[in-house]
Parts: C-alpha cells; sequence; structure tokens
C-alpha cells in the first residue's frame, strides 16, 4: 500500500508473476475495497455496488499518479517505480480516460451525499499530493506521509458507512483500521529502505538526533501491530466482533511478518504487507450471516 521512497537503492525491476499486483497497482485498490464491503456490511449500510466501483477506481487513480511523480521526481526506485518510469507512455492515457470515466459515474449517479463527502476527501489528497511533490524540503521533512497516506486510505475505504457510524466501537473500529494502514506503511519503509519516516530527513545539527522506530509512534512494527489486535479484542468484540476479528487477524499477520523478516525478500515482504490486510476474504461470509441474522 505504500506509495513512494524518498531513497535511491541500486536499480531493480522484477517481473515475477506474483509482483504484478504492486507493479500495476492493484494491491491497494483490492484492499480498499475488501474493507469498503467489510464496514458496509457490518454496520447495516447499503450504499450499492457503484461506490465499490468508485473507490477501485479511484484509488487506482491515487496510486498510479503518486507513483509516477516519484519515479519522475527521481524519489523512488522499488520495482513499482521502476515499472511507471518505463511504462508511463502506456500508462497514462489509461489513466486520462479511468479519470474521465470515474468522474462521470460519481457526478451522475452517485448520491449527493456521497458525492460531497467525496469531494472533501478528495481535497485533502490534492493537499497530501502538493505537500509530497511540490513543497520545499523543509515542509516534505516535516510531513508525516506514512500517517497521511493511512489516515486517507482508512476514510476512503470506510466513506461508505460513515452514515451508519452510531456508536463509540464504530468510530474505535475505524481508527483501528487507520492504525493498521500505518503499521502496513511504516513496515514497507522499513523493510524496503533500512530506515523509518523518522530517519528519512537527516536532523539538523541544532535538532539531535532523531528518534528512530518506525514510523508508528516510534514503536517496532511487531509491537505497534500487537497493540492494535489487543485492543482489537477489548473494544470491538462485543459490539463489533467480525470487524475486531478481521482487524485482530491483520494485526497476528504483521506480528508473524515483524517476526519473519530477516528470512523474506524484500519483494516477498512489500507483496505480504499488503496480503497481511486482506483479511475481510475470510470475515465476509461471516458479516453476511449476521446481517441476515439481524434482519
Amino acid at each position: 500500500m505504500a506509495s513512494g521512497s524518498e531513497f535511491r537503492p541500486r536499480p531493480c525491476f522484477s517481473t515475477r508473476l506474483w509482483l504484478w499486483p504492486n507493479l500495476l497497482s492493484l494491491d491497494a485498490p483490492l484492499v480498499a475495497v475488501l474493507w469498503q464491503v467489510l464496514f458496509a456490511r457490518c454496520f447495516h449500510a447499503n450504499p450499492g455496488s457503484l461506490p465499490a466501483v468508485l473507490l477501485v477506481l479511484a484509488v487506482w487513480l491515487i496510486y498510479a499518479a503518486d507513483r509516477s511523480l516519484d519515479a519522475w521526481g527521481g524519489n523512488g526506485c522499488q520495482p513499482r517505480h521502476e515499472f511507471y518510469r518505463r511504462h508511463w507512455r502506456s500508462v497514462l492515457p489509461l489513466w486520462i480516460v479511468v479519470l474521465g470515466v470515474t468522474a462521470r459515474l460519481a457526478s451522475e449517479y452517485l448520491s449527493p451525499l456521497l458525492f460531497h463527502r467525496g469531494l472533501a476527501l478528495l481535497a485533502a489528497v490534492a493537499i497530501y499530493f502538493g505537500i509530497v511533490h511540490l513543497a520545499p524540503r523543509k515542509v516534505r521533512r516535516m510531513w508525516p506521509k506514512e500517517a497521511a497516506v493511512a489516515v486517507l486510505f482508512a476514510l476512503g475505504a470506510s466513506l461508505a458507512a460513515w452514515t451508519r457510524v452510531q456508536s463509540p466501537a464504530d468510530t474505535i473500529a475505524i481508527l483501528l483500521f487507520c492504525c493498521l494502514c500505518w503499521i502496513n506503511c511504516a513496515a514497507i519503509e522499513r523493510w524496503e529502505t533500512g530506515r523509518s519516516e523518522a530517519d528519512r530527513w537527516p536532523a539538523e545539527p541544532w535538532q539531535g538526533p532523531r528518534p528512530g522506530g518506525a514510523g508508528f509512534f516510534g514503536l517496532p512494527i511487531g509491537w505497534a501491530a500487537l497493540f492494535v489486535g489487543v485492543a482489537a479484542v477489548l473494544f470491538l468484540s462485543q459490539h463489533r466482533p467480525v470487524i475486531g476479528g478481521a482487524e485482530t487477524a491483520s494485526a497476528v499477520a504483521f506480528v508473524w511478518l515483524d517476526r519473519a523478516r530477516q528470512r523474506l525478500s524484500t519483494d516477498a515482504l512489500r507483496v505480504l504487507a499488503d496480503a497481511a490486510l486482506l483479511s475481510p476474504i475470510f470475515f465476509l461470509p461471516i458479516a453476511g450471516v449476521q446481517i441476515g441474522m439481524h434482519w
């Protein structure tokens, strides 16, 4: 799910089949739509299929644009950046077509409430792009990129269910998903570069050493994931057990990945970090049964 990196490791590009979803920016839209459907079912929202289609298209547009800009600006040399650096002439026409289709569907067929909320979120994404790709280095140095990506991603995935947020447990469920997204971004950044967001820019002499950690409140990845898993069990097991179960499963996956990271390649860690967020696949059938019982 991570969008970019400011480092320049040695040039690399791989065409292994299992890397293609990441190279084509298809992994993030899949994660987003799975969680959207899970939130909608568990919160008893019924937005229809159009928000799911629009979410997939919008997330792909954002990630493809972000990675292309990273590649053009020389801010990343992971396989995903190298792909867009090589193939941007083929991707750009497709990106423009998808943008047009997305805008047309959203403006003509989306409900006014969802449309205006989507516009507000789009404005936040535009601010993110402006800071990450256009702001001076001093501004980017202070910008918590991984946290911003996590917040925007979690809000977008839960957008269709916002009208059904009725209890503290609902809010906690969205916040914990945001934390999982943050862990995902921080983990990929650390595992790809060996550094955390806090280490990305060197400290100025008068500031002293920067704090280490993995970019999630300075916590190591495994401990941060363990915290989220325990919180999901404590706060969601009674009121939102299905979402809590999915979030706990993802947290456990991150704990395992953190412990096994020395035995896995960087490419494998990158793919598995996103796969850890696919836990709704196993919980959506349960959510469907629970909705049937509810009605």
